[in-house]
């Protein structure tokens, strides 16, 4: 990815602020997983990556002396500082984390880490930042996710994919990762592609506009390839990963 593509998803999330809390639900149900996971009872000083709305930040079930939260979009930070008053909230970038090492008890992110650019030194660097080297809990959309419009995309030439990691790229950073895959179904591909947008995660490396005819194309063919009765077929695959040695 380039700093353009990064400046995109930036814009991206800061265009869905609003809409964002009704387009994801399962951002929700994944948080609500993945703070099942965390365990202890109290950590001093904790740092969230990707706060979004406060999903995760919401669900957690600790004490703490300190909160902080980093989200890449301006308009998702307010929107986090609305809902957690009481937490503090940087707009930064992670992978340029504004922190020093041995600072943190607790490291947490839900639904981020596939947008990092360099994942496995920006990974590395966040654990330096943990005092003990341990309690790092996050949840990543893995390869796998979306394959469904990965196949479409190949025949018809419209719409990309996020090219996403496979769990053993983050057992091999040291994690230890359970997969989870979640099936969601939409009236329509329309419908799919327009929640899509409205959560924000959205992706394309195209740099150019594609004619409307490959989008009627591509909405026809996933109805044929993945409609069921129960409407259009949409796989999320998703780790659960922690670092955690006591």
């Amino acid at each position: 990815m380039s700093k353009l593509s990064k400046k995109y998803i930036k814009r991206s999330f800061d265009n869905a602020s609003f809409s964002y809390p009704n387009f994801s639900k399962l951002q929700h149900e994944i948080a609500n997983n993945l703070a099942k996971t965390i365990k202890g009872d109290f950590f001093d000083n904790v740092l969230e990556i990707g706060v979004g709305d406060g999903k995760l930040s919401t669900l957690v079930n600790f004490g703490y002396s300190n909160y902080i939260g980093i989200d890449l979009s301006l308009q998702m930070a307010h929107l986090f500082k609305h809902n957690h008053q009481t937490k503090h909230c940087i707009v930064a970038d992670a992978e340029n984390i504004p922190f020093r090492e041995n600072s943190f008890d607790l490291i947490i992110s839900s639904s981020c880490f596939q947008w990092f650019f360099d994942p496995k030194t920006s990974i590395n660097k966040l654990k330096s930042l943990l005092k003990n080297k341990e309690n790092f809990f996050f949840s990543v959309f893995l390869k796998g996710t979306f394959y469904q419009m990965q196949e479409v995309s190949k025949i018809t030439g419209f719409g990309s994919v996020l090219d996403l990691k496979d769990k053993f790229f983050y057992e091999d950073l040291g994690f230890n990762c359970l997969t989870k895959q979640y099936t969601i179904y939409y009236k329509s591909v329309k419908d799919f592609l327009y929640s899509h947008k409205k959560s924000g995660a959205r992706y394309t490396h195209h740099t150019h506009l594609c004619a409307k005819s490959k989008f009627f194309e591509f909405c026809d063919m996933y109805e044929k390839l993945f409609g069921t009765k129960d409407g259009i077929e949409t796989t999320y695959v998703v780790g659960f990963c922690s670092l955690n040695t006591a």
